[in-house]
């Protein structure tokens, strides 16, 4: 057997793989155009988002949703029960590469995740001081 003849590739299967490689790579090279940012909260709980894109405040009832082009800031600010608290739902630097910031204000804090699924606590309530005359 000629060792020549085997280490040919048929054109069509040259053809397919380059094809398939060429598609990998800009799946690698997709980027985000926008990120979405759902904040929940318990009833009581009263929750405010502002982004430079939307210029409005998104509130709502249990959830907060806004969707903003990346590198935007969103700002968000919860209150309870007379406390507050100030948190940047996306930060630009921290939550690069993620395409979905989920945050849940809860009674004991606000908690952070990038899954929907494990979140981590980033914030507590600021309960204001009581001033005496």
């Amino acid at each position: 057997m000629n060792m020549e003849s085997h280490s040919k590739m048929p054109v069509t299967t040259f053809v397919a793989m380059l094809f398939a490689l060429a598609f990998a790579s800009s799946l690698c090279n997709a980027s985000i155009e926008s990120v979405n940012v759902d904040v929940n909260f318990s009833d009581g709980v009263f929750v405010s988002c502002n982004s430079e894109s939307n210029g409005l405040t998104n509130q709502g009832s249990g959830n907060v949703h806004v969707t903003v082009p990346v590198g935007q800031r969103v700002i968000c600010r919860a209150s309870w029960n007379g406390s507050s608290a100030l948190f940047d739902g996306y930060d630009p630097q921290y939550d690069q590469g993620h395409a979905f910031v989920y945050w849940e204000v809860r009674q004991d804090g606000l908690y952070h995740s990038w899954d929907d699924k494990n979140f981590v606590k980033k914030g507590v309530w600021k309960i204001p001081a009581i001033v005496e005359n």
